[in-house]
């Protein structure tokens, strides 16, 4: 537990690419390990969720399409455990590991971002637009960059790379909590929630591989679904 906790801070402290790791018994022990640290954080956040909900600090939110009470646990299982991990490990950490992947990425949340803070229909399509052909200039530009200062470059960044998507991560899943804003402090306990679990699987994508991030990502979603199931 303490190896694992250990190289898992010591990352977060300078987030770097890391040659794949192909060593099995770390593999296992560090999917455990970061699994029992994810649900102890989401239970402490929660509990505090629940305690300020409880003295009406804050409102209490709900889930905009309650799957499992909807479609019931089969259906939820599906979603939770093998599209939804697939799609959002696919999207938010695929690119860590690209040459030109992160600048589509951070060029298309950042259209997002604009896009959620502007709130348009008339500018909604040329947002986007113009991020795409932003995304279009800057690959143009790295592509044609000294290699050596377009490596340096990226290992100088990578960090700043890694936190973002997993504040992204965060920020994203607030669009699944029915009239939660921004405006409402209470975002922030969703967020955190979600980040700590964004920082783990960034964290075993680069260690390991994506395919690992999206194993992690269907456990904790299968742990978390029987939980609702058997306590609701």
């Amino acid at each position: 537990m303490i190896e694992t906790l250990s190289a898992f801070w010591d990352f977060l402290k300078k987030p770097k690419l890391l040659k794949l790791s192909k060593d099995n018994k770390s593999l296992w022990r560090d999917l455990l390990w970061l699994l029992l640290l994810d649900l102890i954080f989401a239970g402490i956040i929660m509990g505090i969720y629940y305690i300020l909900v409880h003295f009406k600090v804050i409102d209490e939110y709900v889930e905009k399409i309650d799957v499992l009470k909807k479609f019931g646990l089969l259906v939820a299982l599906l979603i939770g455990c093998i599209l939804a991990p697939l799609l959002e490990e696919s999207f938010f950490r695929w690119h860590l590991r690209g040459k030109y992947l992160p600048i589509y990425f951070i060029c298309f949340t950042l259209a997002l971002i604009s896009d959620y803070f502007i709130n348009s229909n008339f500018l909604k399509l040329p947002i986007y637009i113009i991020f795409f052909f932003i995304s279009l200039i800057l690959r143009r530009y790295f592509k044609r960059m000294d290699i050596r200062r377009r490596i340096v470059f990226q290992r100088q960044s990578f960090g700043y790379l890694f936190y973002y998507s997993a504040i992204i991560f965060g920020l994203m899943h607030l669009t699944n909590i029915k009239d939660l804003t921004l405006s409402d402090p209470a975002f922030i306990i969703f967020v955190i929630s979600q980040l700590f679990g964004g920082l783990s699987l960034g964290y075993l994508r680069i260690k390991y591989g994506l395919i690992y991030s999206i194993l992690f990502h269907s456990l904790i979603n299968f742990i978390m679904i029987l939980l609702a199931f058997f306590f609701s």
